[in-house]
């Protein structure tokens, strides 16, 4: 597999693996698949705001704080809240 990465990134890396005793290969592997975990968990959290759920029904169902949706939502994604229309009775 092939990386492009960044001379910061791979100074950083280097730095990491010299400091813990193991190779870059190690330190990188870790990286991405933490980054991956949280792209995954991004994915899931847009196709539900997009579905028309709100932060808490997707907080419920992940099992994760309404804050931390909403941040995510809102930082990361960037996308608006979903709101629950409340139904109003006509007589």
């Amino acid at each position: 597999m092939t990386v492009d990465l960044d001379p910061r990134d791979v100074w950083r890396i280097e730095e990491t693996a010299q400091r813990r005793g193991i190779t870059p290969g190690e330190v990188l592997r870790a990286e991405l698949s933490t980054r991956r975990s949280h792209l995954e968990r991004n994915d899931r959290i847009r196709a539900r705001v997009l579905a028309g759920m709100t932060d808490k029904q997707i907080a419920d169902e992940l099992g994760v704080g309404v804050t931390s949706i909403r941040d995510i939502r809102q930082k990361q994604l960037r996308l608006p809240a979903n709101r629950i229309r409340s139904e109003r009775k006509t007589a």
